[in-house]
C-alpha cells in the first residue's frame, strides 16, 4: 500500500565523490536526516575507488553506486549519476556537492517551489557557510553577459534576507541544483567539456534559451564551505578551468563582434590575473 511519502515525487540525489569519502559520508548522513523521504542517492566514484568495497557502500544501504575509472570532472561525473538516477525512475534529479549538507527541510522547500507559477524546471538552494551559517555562500549566480562578470550573489555577506526577493536569476549554483527529469533529458545534463567550473551557469543559460524556468529558493538552505571544497582556488588547474570556461561561456551565450569581444575577454583575463596575484 502506498504511503503519503510514496505519493510524493521521487528524487534521485547525485553526489560525485572525488577523493573525499569522509565528506561524502557526512553528506549522506545529512540526507538521511531530511524530513523528505521519497529519495535515493546515486554516489559516483569519479576516478577513485573510495566506495569500491561492500563495507564502504554500506554508508547508504539504499544508494546506487556508479564508478568511473577516470576523473570525468564534476560535469561528467554528475551526468553519469544523472543517467543512473533517471534509469531508476527519478522524477527530479538533485545534484549535490559531496561536501554539501542540506538542512532538514531543504528538499521539501525546493519541491514546494516547483508547484508554484511559473513552475521552474531548475531550482537552486540558498547556500550558507557551514562554519558560519549566518553568512551566505550564495543565493544565485550573478551573470552579466555584456560585461562578462560572473559572481556568487551575496557571497560572504551576513544573511539578513536581503536577497530573498531574488526568485528568477539568470543562473543558480550547481552546489545543490534540482532539475526536473524531462529537463535533464532535453538538456543532456551538464556540458562535459567544461569539466569543472561554470557548468552550472551554462546549463541554466541553455535551459532559459529552451524556454525552461530557473528559480532560486531562499527557504531551502544547504550548508557548504567553499575553501576546503576548492582545495585552493588559486591552484594552476582551478584557475585554468575557471578562466577558460568563463571565456567559453561568454563566447557561446553572448557572442560579440571581434573588438568588443576582445575587450571583454581582456577584462576577464585581467580579473583572473589579479585574483592569482593576490594569492
Amino acid at each position: 500500500m502506498l504511503t503519503a511519502d510514496d505519493r510524493k515525487p521521487r528524487v534521485g540525489v547525485v553526489i560525485v565523490n572525488w577523493q573525499r569519502p569522509e565528506a561524502t559520508r557526512a553528506c549522506l548522513r545529512a540526507l538521511a536526516a531530511m524530513s523528505y523521504r521519497n529519495w535515493f542517492a546515486v554516489v559516483v566514484d569519479n576516478g577513485t575507488a573510495d566506495f569500491a568495497s561492500a563495507a564502504e557502500r554500506g554508508a547508504a544501504p539504499d544508494a546506487e553506486y556508479a564508478h568511473s575509472a577516470i576523473n570525468l570532472g564534476f560535469a561528467g561525473g554528475s551526468n553519469l549519476g544523472m543517467r543512473a538516477a533517471l534509469a531508476r525512475g527519478a522524477e527530479w534529479v538533485w545534484f549535490l556537492n559531496d561536501d554539501a549538507l542540506p538542512e532538514p527541510e531543504a528538499l521539501d522547500e525546493l519541491l514546494a517551489a516547483t508547484a508554484q507559477p511559473p513552475r521552474p524546471a531548475l531550482l537552486g538552494a540558498k547556500i550558507v557557510q557551514h562554519a558560519r551559517p549566518e553568512r551566505l555562500d550564495s543565493v544565485a549566480l550573478d551573470v552579466d553577459l555584456g560585461s562578462g562578470r560572473v559572481r556568487l550573489l551575496g557571497h560572504d555577506e551576513v544573511d539578513r534576507g536581503q536577497y530573498d526577493h531574488v526568485r528568477a536569476p539568470l543562473a543558480v549554483t550547481g552546489c545543490a541544483l534540482l532539475v526536473r527529469a524531462d529537463a535533464c533529458a532535453h538538456l543532456g545534463g551538464f556540458e562535459e567539456s567544461y569539466f569543472a567550473y561554470l557548468e552550472d551557469a551554462d546549463i541554466c543559460l541553455r535551459a532559459r534559451a529552451a524556454g525552461l524556468r530557473v528559480a532560486s529558493v531562499p527557504r531551502a538552505r544547504v550548508r557548504h564551505d567553499r575553501a576546503p571544497a576548492a582545495r585552493g582556488r588559486q591552484s594552476t588547474s582551478s584557475l585554468y578551468y575557471a578562466c577558460r570556461n568563463h571565456l567559453v561561456l561568454l563566447a557561446v551565450h553572448a557572442p560579440q563582434p571581434v573588438w568588443p569581444s576582445r575587450l571583454r575577454s581582456a577584462t576577464v583575463l585581467a580579473r583572473y590575473l589579479a585574483f592569482a596575484l593576490r594569492g
